[in-house]
């Protein structure tokens, strides 16, 4: 029997490690981005939003846009703006940069981890682009006492993810937990694991 487990999964970038709740994946012309979101009021709000499917206008041939997704605003004049940035316009309009620009007010949602082949998956007019929560969970299957874990993503396809700290389960499978939120007592004889997965490369 397989038992599917939501893990605080650690995602970690070249800086360090965060949590999967700062990273969102842009879904466009087929293709998958990992986004980094910014820890800040309308990087938080954002993410309560998700998911979001945006129908996105084309705009000087370097960014998308898509009014009416209010979030807080706190913008900062822009000299130079870069491909991948997530920006809010004003205080209910998204763009999401393709090409370099600047010379204009934003507010920072947050940024691509790479903007590698961003401008074809967005194509030249309007485009379909969803954002959702960076999701890292576990598939368990015992065998004997020992468990066999793969992971279920929904990263770019190629994500490098790794099993951390893997011991004997328990018998009752209902007592994994996430080792973090363990007393001292309780990590003594603890089963436990994480899985990690790595998103700057």
């Amino acid at each position: 029997m397989m038992k599917e487990v939501a893990l605080a999964a650690l995602i970690v970038g070249g800086t360090g490690v965060a949590s999967a709740d700062s990273f969102v994946v842009v879904s466009a012309g087929g293709k998958r981005f990992v986004a980094k979101i910014e820890d800040s009021k309308t990087g938080r709000a954002f993410v309560a939003k998700l998911p979001l499917a945006l129908s996105m206008g084309e705009l000087n041939g370097n960014e998308k846009y898509a009014y009416g997704v209010a979030l807080p605003a706190a913008p900062e004049y822009r000299p130079k703006v870069e491909a991948g940035d997530l920006m809010l316009y004003g205080s209910n309009c998204v763009v999401l940069f393709y090409g370099e620009a600047g010379g204009y007010s934003y507010t920072r949602i947050g940024k691509l981890v790479s903007a590698d082949g961003l401008a074809a998956a967005l194509g030249g007019g309007a485009a379909d682009v969803t954002f959702e929560k960076a999701e890292l969970r576990a598939g368990i299957q015992m065998d004997g006492d020992l468990p066999l874990i793969t992971a279920t993503t929904n990263l770019p396809e190629g994500t490098p993810v790794e099993t951390l700290a893997v011991k004997a389960l328990p018998a009752d499978e209902t007592e994994w937990k996430d080792y973090d939120t363990l007393d001292a007592e309780e990590k003594a004889d603890c089963r436990f694991f994480r899985l990690r997965a790595h998103v700057d490369r």
